[in-house]
């Protein structure tokens, strides 16, 4: 799927998603080519969202998943370096 068609699909909804072709451009900005089906959708519950994205992430941490709102034109994901030491 495309972004567009997951808009059209799932109107003014938070979906979580699975990014199946993605690229990031040289403006850090993440591409989404081809987007899985919703993994699921919240009517409007971010922290419900944010649970269910944990919950899978924490099982499969190679995955790349996204809690978007259908209502951005474009999903506008930024990629940050990160820099630092994990513990």
């Amino acid at each position: 799927m495309k972004w567009e068609d997951v808009c059209q699909a799932f109107p003014e909804q938070w979906v979580l998603i699975e990014a199946v072709q993605a690229y990031t451009n040289e403006k850090s900005e993440r591409i989404l080519d081809e987007i899985a089906p919703p993994l699921k959708k919240f009517s409007n519950s971010p922290p419900e969202a944010m649970k269910t994205y944990q919950e899978i992430h924490r099982e499969e941490p190679n995955r790349e998943l996204y809690v978007l709102h259908t209502s951005r034109k474009k999903p506008n994901i930024i990629e940050k370096k990160w820099v630092g030491v994990r513990r």
